[in-house]
């Protein structure tokens, strides 16, 4: 799926669109973690390197944001593991 297919798929007539629909939740290492509004369903919580593999859909703004956070966490946790495993509780 391409990021129109994908833009589509979520009631959006482009990425483009979408985008300016979306809120950086966290930006790192060129990996945006987005929240989007979507119709009245809520909000959609993405990544821009994987948009097919959505995070979810929540009713507010703020569990979008913490579930965003929450995956950003567990990503930064692993590559914490791989760089320095001895240093690990």
């Amino acid at each position: 799926m391409d990021r129109d297919d994908f833009a589509i798929k979520n009631g959006f007539i482009s990425y483009e669109e979408m985008l300016s629909n979306s809120i950086t939740i966290v930006y790192d290492h060129g990996i945006s973690y987005f929240a989007t509004t979507i119709d009245s369903n809520g909000w959609l919580a993405w990544l821009d390197k994987r948009p097919e593999q959505v995070i979810g859909i929540f009713e507010t703004l703020e569990k979008a944001h913490e579930r965003l956070f929450y995956v950003f966490a567990e990503k930064e946790f692993e590559q914490m593991k791989i760089r320095d495993p001895d240093h690990l509780c």
